[in-house]
């Protein structure tokens, strides 16, 4: 081999290293970068998205590696959505599926920027991504809320066969999630389903224990379900006029305990002036 061939390859060689090592440099953040991202990831958890944001964003101005702009985005976008500066979000997560097509993390903010700006048919698609793109993560409960997200679509669109088959889906993923079954009541309820209702919130507040969350929908389920059993529509003095002394009995309790978990609502404090007397 000449020496101008040798020269040559030796020259190649070293520019290959050169790329190579740049390049992995780039893919890998360095230890000060992996700290502040779990700074601010600590910060969203905690809700506190403002200084999560601030956080993210000195990430993304100082942290050049792809895995730290990927993992920064999402982030930013997670804060946003918590801030619910959902253009800011939508954008924040595109800028991190640029970097990588296959981020969960940024698919599941885009979509719920995209729901947050009522981009449902948009949400739901992305949604659906994301299950795909977690077929196989072990990590069920994140499946699982997927699936109660687009059931939530469903059911603001009306499609209630939809979002019962996505809401027993992330009930059958992680069964012990009780707003899971809160979903799965309010499900029922739009369809005037009340008993079913009632049943998937005593559910939920098996699992999830005495939430002012879970007492609230439970007895706005019963309300509805003795207005339309006693023809009495939303006129409280009526109902309070027909009802039975049994469902009297069975309404009037299930409201102190609701009040007792901290269920803070004015319609229901009226309904139990007029009932529970």
């Amino acid at each position: 081999m000449s020496t101008k061939k040798i020269y040559l390859f030796i020259c190649l060689a070293f520019c290959s290293l050169l790329f190579t090592n740049c390049r992995s440099g780039l893919v890998t953040m360095t230890n000060a970068c992996y700290n502040a991202i779990k700074e601010g990831s600590a910060y969203n958890d905690a809700g506190n998205y403002s200084d999560a944001a601030d956080k993210f964003n000195i990430v993304l101005k100082k942290c050049d590696a792809y895995d730290a702009k990927e993992k920064g985005y999402a982030g930013l976008a997670t804060a946003y959505n918590g801030m619910q500066q959902y253009s800011e979000a939508l954008n924040a997560a595109n800028a991190g599926l640029k970097i990588s097509s296959t981020s969960v993390e940024n698919m599941f903010q885009k979509a719920a920027a995209e729901l947050g700006l009522n981009m449902q048919a948009e949400a739901k698609a992305d949604f659906v991504k994301v299950i795909d793109m977690t077929t196989k993560n072990r990590n069920v409960k994140d499946r699982a809320t997927i699936y109660a997200k687009i059931a939530e679509l469903d059911l603001k669109q009306n499609m209630y066969s939809d979002a019962m088959n996505n809401v027993d889906a992330a009930i059958q993923t992680d069964n012990t999630n009780a707003d899971f079954y809160i979903l799965k009541g309010d499900v029922y309820a739009e369809q005037s389903m009340y008993s079913d209702a009632i049943t998937a919130y005593n559910q939920a507040v098996s699992y999830g224990g005495n939430s002012a969350k879970v007492w609230q929908a439970k007895v706005e389920a019963e309300v509805k379900m003795m207005q339309k059993k006693y023809n009495a529509g939303s006129n409280t003095s009526d109902l309070a006029a027909k009802i039975s002394a049994s469902d009297k009995q069975m309404l009037c309790t299930d409201i102190t305990q609701a009040k007792n978990y901290g269920v803070n609502v004015q319609s229901i404090d009226l309904l139990q002036l007029a009932i529970c007397k």
